[in-house]
């Protein structure tokens, strides 16, 4: 991750301070709303900063990779956010939301008619294990990320429309009001991953494999900016939240190989602790049906680091010591962007 990916986020905290001061101090009014719902469809791609190493690899030549670890990236995954909030009195209230992502897939597949299709890794590791002499090789990767957060909001309205009003919008005909919002809060972000390395050996029915799974959950205390303006029936809307999160990861292992009557590593798992951070943010624009509904369109970042990916806890080494495949590598990190659309109420 550069610092370009990290510019939306710094020049939508630097937007909303600007007009904060517009804002600050001002007393309700009716015009603003009180409670709020947010529903949203999300279509999000998806990035790993996983570990380079070959996964599957042509016997005949095991330096040139066929597919790596970093090379399972997903189809847009889809999911859904929804929200609830309450302004209070004097403008200090709560909001509540969850937000999941799914559908976050991938598969890849690779035949030979010459039976050379082996596992990557150190050299013996495919021998030893079965996943060597392949007619067919699949790689499959599965993962879903869960999120649930409750914030403190301080709120402040800037009045609506005035004449007389230093800043422009403000002064502009058809402007209904605008607020910031600033959010302290504590959110849990569930990853979990799936991922399953098989090899066919030429004239058998089915797979030797290695599958793996783990687990990520970070616990953060967060902080956030959110920043509203509304003329007539369009509204725009911009949020930034970090947290800085403890994390609790897991990972699990297990192969399975046909041509022997056990597999070279037992079932195995191991536990760690660790630090990461949760990001979010998103640009909406609001077409207002009505005073209380409206169609929402956007965009939206979300990253989460210090996660542990299912590819990273494949241990491709020819050892089947206990302590083999029990290594938890908690320095991955997850970079979703893409499109949000739905509708919210606000009353």
């Amino acid at each position: 991750m550069d610092c370009s990916t990290l510019l939306p986020f710094a020049c939508l905290l630097v937007a909303v301070a600007g007009v904060s001061g517009a804002a600050a101090g001002a007393t309700p009014q009716p015009a603003d709303a009180r409670h709020y719902v947010i529903a949203d469809a999300l279509f999000l791609q998806r990035n790993n900063a996983t570990r380079e190493q070959a996964l599957v690899v042509n016997s005949t030549d095991t330096n040139v990779p066929v597919v790596t670890a970093n090379g399972l990236v997903s189809e847009i995954g889809t999911g859904g956010r929804l929200f609830y909030g309450d302004y209070g009195r004097d403008s200090l209230g709560w909001e509540v939301g969850y937000t999941g992502v799914y559908g976050m897939d991938v598969d890849r597949w690779f035949e030979n008619q010459a039976d050379v299709l082996q596992a990557g890794g150190q050299p013996g590791f495919a021998e030893a294990t079965g996943l060597i002499d392949g007619a067919r090789a699949d790689v499959s990767y599965r993962s879903q990320i869960n999120s649930l957060e409750a914030n403190t909001v301080l709120h402040s309205f800037d009045g609506g429309r005035d004449r007389r009003s230093p800043f422009p919008w403000q002064r502009s005909p058809g402007y209904d009001g605008g607020h910031v919002d600033w959010l302290l809060g504590v959110r849990w972000a569930g990853l979990e991953e799936a991922a399953q390395l098989a090899i066919t050996p030429g004239g058998y029915p089915e797979a030797n494999t290695y599958d793996v799974q783990t687990s990520s959950n970070l616990f953060a205390a967060q902080v956030g900016t959110r920043g509203r303006w509304a003329w007539q029936n369009w509204a725009f809307e911009g949020w930034m939240k970090i947290g800085l999160a403890g994390s609790v990861l897991s990972q699990s292992q297990s192969m399975f190989d046909q041509l022997t009557p056990g597999p070279y590593r037992g079932p195995r798992s191991s536990d760690d602790l660790g630090m990461g951070m949760i990001a979010d943010m998103n640009l909406s624009t609001i077409y207002r049906i009505t005073d209380t509904w409206g169609l929402r369109l956007g965009y939206n970042l979300l990253w989460l680091t210090g996660v542990a990916l299912a590819p990273d806890s494949w241990d491709l080494v020819p050892n089947p010591g206990p302590e083999a495949g029990t290594a938890i590598r908690g320095t991955g990190s997850v970079y979703l962007n893409g499109a949000n659309a739905g509708l919210e109420a606000r009353w």
